[in-house]
């Protein structure tokens, strides 16, 4: 089809359209210009003044061809963000049968997930360094993958790990003991197709990990605690149970998400009561061949505890629980050493915590390990502070 424009008054050309660029072969070209390419990406980061780009679809400019390559990385020209060159290629592990599915940048490192692969690669010198290649430590999607200032946290159907420079950690152990069991964990995200969403909540110093990133779910997460190295779970419906966006931090450090109606701000202000199930571990007092005796606990705690329930194992036989006496209702906390009570906390109000003396009301002598098993109904107003345990090591016969 031909076209008229005026490139000078009363001189005319002749001009045709045409469906792809056009490509010159016969004239001189700087080799940067010769090698460039044009990209379509799925991930991102920018490292010192470079963009490094994965999983792409590439269109080489001199040969007109278009090739998909999702396992492969580009990094752009120092300076220059939208261009790239077929030479400046990264490919951690070639035709490995995976994808890049995640990117994040830690220092002068970038973190490259594939679905069961994390490649580490060091970029800090003008040749990439592969430090190190960690299996069954992919992600199946970025919103799984989150920054936290202790390092590059993430989770998937195996665990949920911390890196943090130089180690990669599983958040799920501590000291060769699994905190949360690998069937549990497998079923809170099977319900998701191991898809979940991770984010960190700065104020708290937390992470959170939630059941799925779709309508797969049931909107449960897990919370762990970087201070306390501790985790907690909720309950269901906690997170809209839709497809949801990444998590974020916004300007005031807060958590939040959108879903296709609006976004989503996570708050842990208390709303109502609701069930609990707390339980401490088994504890032996770091001698568990030796015999202790426990004189009593001591809970800090502020609000409506009426019906909490709080009863103690021992030996590592959870199926029977004792009680403790009630404490008195005068605010101080004591035990009234005479009523037998599952529910021995009080209403005693959240203007200041309050120390519950626990005494049990059989004598636990002779016991190997002890443990505290906290349920019932919390109300919207009841927290507790820390607990205490009073016991004493006895002598080997």
């Amino acid at each position: 089809m031909a076209n008229y424009s005026t490139v000078n008054p009363g001189k005319f050309h002749l001009g045709y359209r045409f469906p792809t660029p056009v490509l010159i072969d016969k004239l001189n070209m700087e080799t940067q210009d010769e090698y460039r390419v044009e990209l379509k990406f799925k991930h991102s980061v920018i490292v010192g003044r470079t963009v490094y780009v994965g999983n792409v679809q590439v269109f080489y400019r001199r040969s007109g061809i278009i090739k998909v390559q999702s396992d492969a990385m580009y990094k752009s020209i120092v300076n220059e963000f939208d261009t790239f060159t077929s030479y400046n290629k990264i490919e951690a592990a070639v035709d490995d049968g995976e994808e890049i599915t995640a990117m994040i940048e830690f220092g002068e490192k970038i973190l490259q997930f594939k679905q069961n692969t994390l490649y580490i690669i060091n970029v800090s010198s003008q040749i990439e360094v592969l430090e190190s290649t960690h299996r069954h430590k992919g992600v199946n999607n970025p919103a799984s993958v989150c920054k936290t200032d202790f390092g590059i946290a993430w989770a998937n159907r195996y665990g949920c790990y911390l890196y943090d420079g130089r180690t990669v950690y599983n958040l799920l152990e501590k000291e060769g003991v699994r905190k949360i069991k690998e069937s549990t964990w497998n079923t809170f995200l099977n319900s998701g197709s191991y898809n979940p969403m991770v984010g960190y909540f700065p104020k708290k110093r937390q992470l959170f990990v939630v059941d799925d990133r779709a309508a797969d779910g049931n909107g449960s997460c897990y919370i762990y605690d970087m201070i306390t190295t501790s985790w907690i779970k909720s309950s269901s419906a906690k997170f809209e149970d839709t497809i949801k966006s990444n998590f974020i931090n916004d300007w005031n450090g807060d958590l939040v998400y959108a879903t296709s109606s609006t976004p989503k701000k996570w708050s842990d202000t208390p709303a109502s009561s609701s069930s609990i199930s707390f339980k401490i571990k088994d504890i032996d007092f770091g001698q568990p061949g030796v015999r202790k005796k426990i004189y009593k606990a001591y809970i800090s705690y502020k609000g409506n505890g009426t019906n909490v329930n709080i009863q103690y194992s021992i030996n590592g036989d959870t199926d029977t629980t004792a009680p403790f006496y009630r404490t008195i209702d005068d605010g101080s906390g004591s035990s009234d050493n005479t009523n037998s009570d599952t529910t021995p906390l009080q209403n005693v109000g959240t203007d200041d915590w309050v120390l519950a003396e626990l005494k049990p009301v059989s004598s636990i002598n002779n016991i190997y390990s002890f443990q505290l098993i906290i349920t019932g109904t919390a109300a919207a107003d009841f927290s507790i502070n820390d607990i205490s345990i009073i016991y004493r090591m006895k002598s080997a016969r």
